[in-house]
């Protein structure tokens, strides 16, 4: 049952997760599963002789290659991918007409169109498409991504040749890939196992009025409530020019005050990259639609899990309601475990099942340790290894206690000896000073007697009483004195928002310097230019 508030996965909730925002998401969680049920992790730089042979990109910084490993064999990761994935699968998910030739062939509906390379001309291009595929029509670069170049809904000639122009002019994709427009809504399924482990329906940008504040205001509002969002902090409403006319079509500006509860859509695309919203629908999927996804996945030889993005037109039965748009072998998840609405599905369980299913068990319990992403990637990050080992926790069912302790117990020898003890004991948790001079000290372990032991060890003179609790949120191994372990700073966030939008020029940068050196027909523009520069310095 689809629920209108968002309800998380409280083994990942945001606390969890803080430290491995953006990029990082996808891959720490699905380490994070592995490890969580016993598994051998280890982390790795690009350089890694592992990886020499396994398609990556992107990858400029530690946190996106890692290893899982049992006492039988070990399986390699590239963010959400497996090794089980093959190179071939991921050669064929990134080109939209090779995906789209293998699944017609299997019998799996896909749009109608024609891919053109870039010795076609505009005119040619749009005369063949009056003639064979007719209006309206979306155009979408072959090697795009994150919505990037794509242009839906082209109802004539004049505004097809203006799309490409766009898309070969300025976001320089040479070949193109011209489809009928299929009207629904846009879906995205993650298939593992022979099954879809999750599904949300893709809403483009938007807002609701509430009669009192300009679209531009609603905006950032919004964008507001999606920083509480471990995926959409990345994915901020952006005001560009594409919205601008958007909402120009609609009659409104920026500037304009839709009456209280009217929704005004600001993008036609429905990428979470642009700004979407995410809502989970895996529990109103109809079993045939969930198979049209499924069979998808088994076209392509040897991808065994992946995103599927799809069409649904609701007014068709369900055995033939999909078309399937896109493969995404190594796609990203994290709006599957953090919608705005409805349940999160558990997409990491569904890929650890896959690839070590002896350990469904385990991960059924749901150990709530967890490992802090900064301290384990350090190494990496500076340059003093290629390879570095999570610490392991051999159990899964976990003790945790809280301790409030009142008296002259805010000196930080009381707190060192009270931490080496609890490493001493393997216990975990962390210690924090109360405004009214009290602390708490929260401790998890294997082991209810040894925790027992420890409450013995926090009496002493300066102590004047003991509050005892249970502790029921998850624990990051390690014992740390720290002021406030729940409180995540502006400043924090406001270099995390830093570091993703960083990520993102230098994504962008790297793939029209890809296109630069492959073409050597345009000019760097100047904003570029300082890019690059700026990725070169680092």
């Amino acid at each position: 049952m689809k629920s209108d508030q968002a309800v998380w996965l409280p083994h990942l909730s945001g606390k969890v997760v803080s430290e491995a925002l953006g990029h990082e998401l996808c891959a720490y969680a699905v380490a994070l599963e592995g490890w969580r049920r016993g598994l051998t992790l280890k982390w790795y730089t690009k350089d890694a002789e592992p990886f020499q042979n396994m398609m990556t990109w992107h990858v400029d910084a530690p946190g996106k290659l890692f290893s899982l490993s049992s006492e039988e064999r070990t399986h390699y990761f590239f963010r959400t991918r497996g090794d089980r994935v093959s190179n071939e699968a991921v050669t064929i998910g990134a080109d939209k007409e090779r995906t789209k030739d293998v699944l017609a062939k299997a019998g799996v509906p896909v749009p109608e169109g024609n891919r053109f390379s870039a010795d076609v001309s505009i005119d040619d291009i749009s005369n063949e498409v009056s003639a064979t595929i007719g209006f309206p029509v979306v155009v979408k670069p072959i090697d795009g991504s994150f919505g990037r170049g794509v242009m839906t809904n082209i109802q004539t000639i004049k505004a097809l040749k203006k799309a490409l122009k766009y898309i070969r002019n300025q976001l320089h994709f040479a070949d193109v890939l011209v489809e009928r427009y299929v009207p629904g809504d846009e879906y995205r399924f993650y298939v593992a196992g022979d099954r879809v482990a999750g599904a949300i329906k893709r809403i483009p940008a938007n807002v609701v009025g509430d009669g009192i504040n300009a679209i531009e205001t609603l905006i950032a509002s919004k964008n507001d409530e999606r920083k509480h969002n471990p995926r959409l902090i990345s994915c901020p409403i952006q005001i560009d020019e594409e919205v601008r006319r958007f909402i120009q079509k609609q009659g409104y500006t920026l500037a304009s005050i839709p009456e209280e509860g009217e929704r005004v859509f600001l993008r036609e695309k429905s990428n979470i990259s642009l700004g979407g919203d995410p809502v989970d629908v895996t529990d109103d999927m109809h079993p045939a639609i969930k198979q049209t996804a499924v069979d998808a996945v088994k076209a392509v030889p040897a991808l065994y899990h992946g995103g599927v993005d799809l069409i649904i037109d609701e007014n068709k039965p369900p055995q033939n309601a999909a078309i399937i748009i896109e493969l995404n072998p190594t796609a990203q998840i994290g709006s599957l475990l953090y919608p705005m609405q409805g349940h999160a599905r558990d997409i990491p369980a569904a890929i650890i099942d896959d690839y070590f299913p002896e350990t469904k068990r385990m991960g059924a319990e749901k150990s709530t340790f967890y490992f802090g992403f900064n301290r384990v990637l350090e190494p990496l990050q500076n340059n003093s290894s290629i390879m570095t080992k999570v610490s392991p926790v051999h159990t899964t069912k976990v003790y945790a206690k809280k301790y409030t302790v009142s008296g002259d117990v805010q000196d930080i020898h009381y707190h060192r000896r009270l931490r080496d003890q609890a490493l001493t004991d393997q216990l975990h948790g962390f210690i924090n000073n109360l405004d009214n001079g009290d602390i708490e000290v929260v401790l998890a372990g294997g082991d209810q007697e040894q925790l027992d032991r420890f409450q013995a060890l926090l009496m002493g003179s300066e102590v004047e009483h003991i509050n005892t609790e249970d502790w029921l949120q998850p624990v990051k191994i390690g014992f740390d004195i720290q002021s406030d372990p729940n409180k995540i700073t502006d400043e924090m966030n406001k270099m995390k928002q830093e570091k993703i939008q960083l990520e993102k020029e230098k994504s962008r940068a790297e793939h029209q310097y890809l296109k630069y050196q492959q073409s050597r027909s345009w000019k760097l523009t100047l904003p570029l230019r300082k890019v690059l520069n700026y990725i070169k310095r680092r």
